[in-house]
C-alpha cells in the first residue's frame, strides 16, 4: 500500500566501507548461535509429561500441548529467579483442552463452542487450548513448533502475573508484545538443545515459529492504541527476537513507551491508504526517484533501471531484479514483479506479498549499486545481510506516521500494513530483498529480519559497520 504524498523534506546518511566493528553481525549466526537448517519438533525419544489436563482426548494436540506445557514449565523454573530477583516459578493450577467444534463448555467466563483460541485466564490461572481447530491449524500450515510457540506465548502471559509486572492499566499491546518476547526467550532454550521435548533449527525452524506471529498480526489499518492491538507482524516478531538475543530481562523492561516508540501499526488516517500501488512503468519511475533522494548523501552513482534483460558477465542472472556491476545498472522482470505484489486472497494459495514486497526487490538491486559505490563486496554473505540493512533505511525513510515522529523523504509514502508484507518476504525462501548480487541468501530468516530491522529502526549507518565486507 506504497503511496504518493507532498514533498517532504528529509536528509539521509552515508555508507562507508568500514569493515565490521567489535559487535558487528556474523553472517554465519543467530543471536550467536551457528545459523543453520535441521530438524524442528518433538525430539525423537523424548518423554511424555504426565500432567493432568481437562478434558482432554488424549489425542496427538493434547500431547503435543502438554510436553509443550511441561518443557516451557522447565525453562521457567530456571529462568524465572534470574529474571525476575529471585522469585521461584510455581506452575499454572489448571490446564484445560476444547474442541471449538464440539458443543461448547464454559471456560473462564466464555462457551469455547466456536472458540478457535488458546489463552490464559489469570481469574482461574489456567492456560486453554482448541485441539480441534486452532492447534491442527498451526500444525498443517508452520508445524509442529508453531503449537509449541502458542502454548509459550500463553505462559508469558502466567508469567507477567506471577513477576507482578502487569498492571489493570497496561495497554493490550504491551502485553501481547511482552508475551512474544518471553516466547522469544524460551525459544533460545530450545535452539541451545536445552530441551529435552523438542528441537529448533535457527533457519527453517525459527522461521516457521516467526511464520506464525507474521500470519496473526493485527487487521492493516487497526491502530496499536485499540484495546484488542497484539501489533504488527513486524513488532510481533520484532518482540519475539529481542526476547531470543537478549533474553527474558529484555522482555520484562517492555512498556507503553517502548512498543510506541517502534511501533509499525497505524490505523488509516490518510485517502488512498488502503489501495497497492500497481506494479507499472509509472510507479517504477516514482520508486527510483524516491531511491535517489534517500540514498543521494552516499555519494553513489544512481545506477539505471531498465525492463530489458540483457546478461551480466560474471554475475548470476536474478529474478525479479538484477544488478549488473559493470553496467550499474538494474533490470527489472515486470511480469514476476506483478506476481510478487499481488497479494494471495484468503482463499487462494499464496502467489505474492503485496505492492511494498515487489517494490522492495527493485531497493535491494538498488542497494548493491550503493555497496559497489563504497568499495563493498557483493557476493558474499554479507553483502545480502547490509542489503537488508538498506532497504530497511530506505523503507525507515518513507514511514509517515500521525504521532509525528518520522520526518519522511521526498514523495513515496510507506503505508500501515507495507512492512509486514516485507517481513513475510524476508522470511520466504525466494525474495531478493536480503540476497547478494546473485540471489543468495543467509539460511536464517532471523538473521535478514534482523537486518532489515537494523536498518529500519537506525538508519544507514550501521549497514556497513555491522555487515561490514
Amino acid at each position: 500500500m506504497i503511496t504518493c504524498a507532498a514533498l517532504v523534506a528529509g536528509c539521509s546518511q552515508a555508507v562507508s566501507g568500514t569493515p565490521t566493528t567489535p559487535g558487528g553481525f556474523a553472517t554465519d549466526t543467530v543471536a550467536g548461535l551457528p545459523a543453520a537448517n535441521g530438524p524442528s519438533g518433538p525430539k525423537a525419544g523424548a518423554p511424555e509429561a504426565s500432567m493432568p489436563v481437562e478434558g482432554t482426548d488424549n489425542g496427538e494436540m493434547d500431547k503435543l500441548a502438554r510436553n509443550a506445557v511441561a518443557d516451557v514449565d522447565e525453562f521457567w523454573a530456571e529462568e524465572f529467579p534470574d529474571a525476575f530477583g529471585g522469585k521461584k516459578f510455581d506452575p499454572v493450577k489448571r490446564l484445560v483442552s476444547y474442541d471449538s467444534a464440539g458443543p461448547g463448555a464454559t471456560v473462564c467466563g466464555e462457551n469455547t463452542a466456536g472458540l478457535v483460541n488458546a489463552f490464559y485466564c489469570p481469574t482461574d490461572d489456567l492456560i486453554a487450548w482448541d485441539r480441534g481447530g486452532l492447534l491442527p491449524q498451526l500444525e498443517s500450515s508452520f508445524g509442529s513448533m508453531s503449537v509449541v510457540a502458542v502454548i509459550a506465548h500463553e505462559m508469558g502471559h502466567a508469567i507477567q502475573h506471577r513477576a507482578g509486572i502487569v498492571t489493570a492499566n497496561d495497554p493490550t499491546i504491551v502485553l501481547e508484545q511482552q508475551a512474544d518476547c518471553f516466547t522469544g526467550a524460551y525459544f533460545r532454550h530450545v535452539a541451545e538443545d536445552r530441551s529435552k521435548y523438542f528441537e529448533v533449527s535457527t533457519g527453517e525452524g525459527l522461521n516457521q515459529v516467526m511464520g506464525v506471529l507474521s500470519s496473526i498480526r493485527d487487521p492493516i489499518g487497526s491502530d496499536f492504541k485499540d484495546t484488542s492491538a497484539h501489533g504488527s507482524s513486524f513488532d510481533r516478531v520484532t518482540a519475539f527476537q529481542y526476547g531470543f538475543s537478549d533474553g527474558a530481562k529484555r522482555c520484562a523492561d517492555m512498556d507503553a513507551a517502548d512498543v510506541k516508540q517502534r511501533t509499525t501499526q497505524f490505523e488509516f488516517w490518510k485517502q488512498g491508504q488502503e489501495s497497492d500501488l500497481p506494479i507499472s512503468q509509472e510507479n517504477i519511475d516514482v520508486v527510483e526517484k524516491s531511491l535517489q533522494e534517500v540514498f543521494k548523501d552516499t555519494g553513489a552513482e544512481p545506477p539505471s533501471i531498465t525492463t530489458s534483460r540483457t546478461a551480466c558477465s560474471g554475475v548470476e542472472a536474478t529474478n525479479p531484479a538484477g544488478y549488473c556491476p559493470d553496467t550499474n545498472t538494474v533490470s527489472l522482470n515486470m511480469e514476476e514483479l506483478r506476481k510478487i505484489g499481488t497479494p494471495p486472497a484468503q482463499d487462494e494459495a499464496a502467489t505474492g506479498y503485496g505492492d511494498f514486497a515487489a517494490y522492495a526487490q527493485v531497493a535491494s538491486r538498488y542497494a548493491l549499486s550503493v555497496q559497489k559505490a563504497a568499495g563493498l563486496s557483493l557476493d558474499d554473505e554479507a553483502a545480502g545481510l547490509r542489503t537488508a540493512c538498506l532497504v530497511g533505511s530506505w523503507s525507515g525513510l518513507l514511514i509517515e506516521d500521525p504521532i509525528g515522529q518520522r520526518n519522511p523523504v521526498g514523495k513515496l509514502r510507506v503505508a500501515p500494513g507495507d512492512i509486514d508484507e516485507g517481513v513475510a518476504a524476508l522470511l520466504g525462501e525466494d525474495s531478493l530483498i536480503a540476497a547478494n548480487v546473485n540471489g543468495e541468501q543467509v539460511p536464517a530468516g532471523f538473521a535478514r529480519v534482523e537486518a532489515f530491522r537494523v536498518g529500519f529502526q537506525e538508519g544507514f549507518a550501521p549497514c556497513s559497520a555491522k555487515y561490514g565486507g
